[in-house]
């Protein structure tokens, strides 16, 4: 196994001890909190898509501040472009994140359950 796999593995382990730690009624409600989060992780792709669209509405009231031929349009434009890629980074960081919290708490529950049901 490499480095990259290794650091992230110990990262898992922590994480997954972290969460085994837990009591059943926290792990409810952080479980609760994260499906909270994964559904409001929707906005960015809203972002992305609407953009273009107030550049088109705005488009000749913008006209009027930048000019064409001036460099304060090329670095509205390079700003515009660098923050949607930056939601997008950041929105998908966050979704596997959840994602991964969501499972590790998900199999936290599923062993505690298993392990009720055996007999002594």
């Amino acid at each position: 196994m490499d480095e990259h796999y290794g650091k992230r593995l110990g990262f898992l382990k922590k994480l997954h001890r972290y969460y085994s730690e837990k009591t059943d009624e926290e792990l409810l409600y952080i479980r609760a909190q994260l499906v909270r989060e994964q559904h409001m992780l929707g906005n960015v792709a809203l972002l992305a898509s609407t953009t273009p669209i107030v550049f088109l509405i705005f488009g000749a009231q913008l006209g009027k501040y930048f000019p064409h031929d001036s460099v304060s349009w090329v670095v509205a434009v390079v700003v515009c472009i660098l923050i949607i890629v930056w939601s997008i980074n950041h929105n998908f960081r966050k979704k596997s994140r959840v994602h991964l919290d969501l499972f590790l708490i998900e199999e936290i529950q599923k062993q505690r359950s298993q392990k009720s049901q055996r007999p002594v």
